[in-house]
This record gives structure tokens, C-alpha cells and sequence, in this order.
């Protein structure tokens, strides 16, 4: 009986122990269960765990972006230098920023109003970055020449990806960024 009892205090022992068995690796015995990267035990296999992960809305599409007019521009007070992209050659603006940096765009029959990151003509005709009310446009211009596009302006093909706070994105390829006074 004795033996048994000294062959069973040295097995209590190791199981109340602070320490992870030895198939448990490092990565499993530092993160808790819950956090990022923990794991559930079931069933004996390691499941990793979404408790305490926020969930991301689903992808889906953003509102199309509508026409702009040369009255709007006025209107809202944005005539002058600046880069306008269009879907393709001959088609509406679709977004307009001026040097100064703000712009504008009309999505669910609403103009918003849009600035950019880096303001400045050097800036803004390589590409931009512009956001306003929830809303973000990267412009992704092509390099190489700009082709004329009458008068002073320059143009160049250009891709533009809209992206919402809700998940929503619209990417515009075979675009034309178009810069000019």
C-alpha cells in the first residue's frame, strides 16, 4: 500500500503544477483562452478560438458613384485647378479635387464633400488619397507620359477604388485622371 501511495505523490504532484506539459507548446501555454491566437481544447484537438475577436461586416458593394456637372462644381464653389476622374475618355466626372485639396463626389443622390490627404497639384495629379463622411478614394494613376487632353489639361489611365465604413467597396478601372486649370 505504501508503494502506491509513494508511486501516486510524484503523479499529484506534476498534475497541479503551473507548469504546461511538455506537448504543450509555447505558443499555447503563453496565450489564454480567448484571446487572439488562443486555443479551446475539444475532444482533444486544438480548435483556435473566436471568443473576444470582433466580427467584420461582410464585403459588399458600395453605392455607385453619380455624374457631376459643371453647375455642381460651381455651386459648391470648387471651380478651378485640379484632377477629375472620369470611368473612361468622353465620360462624366465622377470625382473632382482641387489643388487646394478639397473635392467633391455624389453618391445616393447626396454631394459629399471630400479632402485629401496631401494636398498640392505635384501631390494630387500622381494619385491621391481622399476621404469625407465615412467615405475613402484611393486614385491608382499609371505611370509614364500624360496624354493631352485639350487645352492645358494632361490625362492619364488611372483606376479608382472606393471604399465605405461598412465594409463597402467599387473599384473604377480603365479610368482617366485628368489635371488641368
Amino acid at each position: 500500500m505504501n508503494r502506491r501511495i509513494a508511486l501516486l505523490i510524484p503523479l499529484a504532484l506534476a498534475a497541479c503544477s503551473s507548469e504546461p506539459p511538455a506537448s504543450t507548446n509555447a505558443t499555447q501555454a503563453a496565450m489564454p483562452v480567448g484571446s487572439l491566437g488562443g486555443v479551446d481544447s475539444v475532444a482533444g484537438s486544438a480548435v483556435a478560438s473566436t471568443r473576444g475577436v470582433p466580427t467584420s461586416p461582410a464585403l459588399h458593394p458600395a453605392s455607385e458613384l453619380q455624374p457631376l456637372v459643371h453647375d455642381d462644381l460651381k455651386d459648391k464653389d470648387l471651380l478651378g485647378s485640379g484632377c477629375a476622374f472620369h470611368a473612361g475618355a468622353g465620360a462624366p466626372t465622377l470625382l473632382m479635387v482641387r489643388d487646394e485639396g478639397d473635392g467633391l463626389v455624389k453618391y445616393n443622390k447626396r454631394f459629399h464633400r471630400i479632402t485629401a490627404a496631401t494636398p498640392g497639384r505635384e501631390a494630387i495629379e500622381v494619385g491621391a488619397i481622399l476621404a469625407g463622411d465615412g467615405v475613402s478614394f484611393t486614385l491608382a494613376r499609371q505611370p509614364g507620359d500624360a496624354m493631352p487632353s485639350g487645352g492645358s489639361s494632361r490625362a492619364w489611365p488611372a483606376t479608382l477604388t472606393m471604399r465605405t465604413a461598412d465594409s463597402g467597396e467599387r473599384i473604377y478601372r480603365d479610368g482617366r485622371w485628368e489635371c488641368g486649370s
